[in-house]
């Protein structure tokens, strides 16, 4: 047999966490087509893999690149670093369904820049659209609660009527039918904060029957940390659903440690159902700058939010709100004003400010820092980002080894120069996946190297009902990343983030070799990847 390609003398670490073993790696058109020593095989090329790790290419299980793909397939932040697919759709927050009447809020929740005219309504065409892009990596998306919720009764604050829990119901089976992978909420955003726990059992008794997940961004990280898992837990057992808790923590100095709690309950329901998270290996987290407003100047949406912070009567209040919160208000945390950077500022005579926190950004304008980020949110039509320092290191370290656990970027693919490539963006986007092997597997050593690569590869894979995708196996899809174990590494950092990993040398999606020590491709071969029947 003639083979494409041929990766030899390499460690085969499969994806499975099984121990790394010598062999090579046959590929054929898009299948790996044989795994042994192929040293007397016909290839047109040999890879040289002598002291690296052959593994699967890695999944990202929880990304945000809905619309960037869109506007510039490359991807480089992600395939540099070794990724193949990302998941996206997280957080509730998608661009699907849509219809007229809500589009521009809809638009106007998504995170960062909304790239070029939305041409869809229904989420089958947003797939649709996904796979008439060119792009590097593979896509499997979730479709959000937030835009079914919108699309059936706005950014209102109430329980639906039965007649909108129909269409919620029925917009989500459309979603599952066109190919989404399950279902995410955000249930800190508008306008899935304002829905209640039995809504959300009903959502996801649909996507249970098509054999999907549910990812959360749960109720809340701070105070009610511990009540937000159980939530999660609860439709977990009520719906019969396999349930993702979106990038685990516990925010606010207040509340570090209490992942302990969460991880018990965590460990104690996966003994009987499917119950995972995933996790960042950082310290801070990344959202719109509205996400610290408080959550009744949201009522009704973005334009509306905008419209309070423009009412003289109002803004004072919510102002004040900001500082020392709301009764209910799940997710607020006492913070520092130098806690806060600011990640993307669309507003070109506010651009100065990208990069720097609201405390050093205030001080320089001479504004009050609270006002400042008022002001803001009005001038950049709500767009502006952030990158927020909330976690404790310690949290981290406890729960990124846990079985339970996979690697998600929360992230975005971006490719400097081209129209992905702007702001000052949170470094995972760069380096999440690289720094699980620099930080956890060599400095730290709280994870052995198959652990790591297994929860990047054959772990999420499974959770996504890929299909012969995640493993490096015979007969199963040629998505491989070869790195080098002693120098794979994050170089992206919070002054300085649009800096590609270090170490991976070659990146093979669907058998064509996507990355070549450093070159990229320009065929883009990804594609949109929906369950296994």
């Amino acid at each position: 047999m003639t083979f494409d390609l041929i990766i030899e003398n390499g460690s085969v670490v499969d994806g499975t966490g099984a121990p790394g073993r010598r062999a090579d790696v046959g590929i054929a058109g898009r299948a790996i087509t044989a795994i042994g020593d192929l040293g007397a095989a016909s290839a047109a090329r040999r890879l040289d893999a002598r002291g690296c790790v052959v593994s699967p290419g890695f999944v990202d299980i929880h990304n945000h690149s809905d619309l960037v793909l869109l506007a510039d397939g490359r991807a480089e932040s992600m395939i540099r670093q070794g990724v193949t697919t990302q998941v996206t759709g997280n957080c509730g927050l998608t661009p699907a369904p849509v219809h007229d009447r809500v589009r521009t809020d809809i638009q106007k929740t998504m995170i960062g820049p909304s790239y070029g005219s939305w041409k869809w309504n229904t989420f089958g065409e947003f797939l649709g659209e996904l796979r008439g892009a060119s792009k590097a990596t593979h896509v499997a998306a979730l479709v959000g609660h937030g835009a079914i919720r919108a699309a059936a009764m706005g950014f209102e604050n109430r329980r639906p009527t039965a007649g909108e829990l129909d269409d919620m119901r029925r917009l989500t089976d459309e979603a599952m039918e066109a190919g989404a992978v399950g279902m995410s909420t955000g249930l800190v955003y508008p306008p899935g904060l304002y829905s209640e726990t039995e809504e959300l059992i009903e959502l996801s008794r649909v996507v249970a029957r098509h054999g999907g997940y549910y990812a959360s961004h749960m109720r809340g990280e701070a105070g009610p940390v511990v009540e937000s898992v159980q939530e999660v837990l609860r439709i977990a057992r009520e719906a019969e659903i396999s349930v993702q808790i979106s990038h685990h923590k516990a925010a606010g100095r207040a509340n570090w440690g209490k992942v302990r709690t969460t991880y018990a309950l965590i460990s104690d329901a996966a003994r009987t159902r499917d119950v995972s998270f995933d996790i960042y290996p950082y310290t801070a987290g990344s959202a719109n700058l509205s996400q610290l407003l408080p959550p009744w100047a949201h009522v009704g949406g973005p334009d509306a939010m905008l419209a309070r912070l423009r009412d003289p009567a109002l803004r004072p209040r919510i102002a004040r709100d900001v500082v020392e919160g709301t009764p209910d208000w799940n997710n607020f945390f006492r913070f520092e004003w130098q806690d806060i950077r600011l990640a993307y500022v669309h507003a070109q005579r506010s651009r100065w400010m990208q990069g720097l926190s609201v405390h050093d950004a205030a001080a320089r304008a001479g504004r009050d820092p609270v006002e400042c980020l008022l002001d803001l949110i009005l001038e950049d039509d709500n767009r502006t980002t952030m990158v927020n320092f909330v976690m404790a290191d310690e949290d981290v370290d406890f729960l990124l080894p846990k079985p339970e656990s996979m690697i998600g970027s929360d992230g975005r693919a971006f490719t400097p120069g081209g129209p992905t490539g702007e702001g000052h963006p949170h470094p995972r986007s760069y380096g999440a996946f690289a720094r699980v092997f620099a930080r956890y597997v060599r400095e730290k050593g709280l994870l052995t190297l198959e652990a790591a690569v297994h929860k990047m590869t054959g772990k999420p894979a499974r959770k996504l009902r890929l299909g012969r995708r995640g493993e490096l196996r015979e007969g199963w899809a040629a998505d491989v990343t070869v790195f080098d174990p002693s120098t794979i590494r994050d170089r992206a950092t919070f002054e300085e983030p649009h800096q590609f990993a270090d170490g991976v040398h070659w990146v093979i999606v669907d058998g064509h070799l996507t990355l070549d020590r450093g070159a990229l491709s320009d065929r883009l071969v990804g594609t949109v990847l929906t369950p296994a029947a």
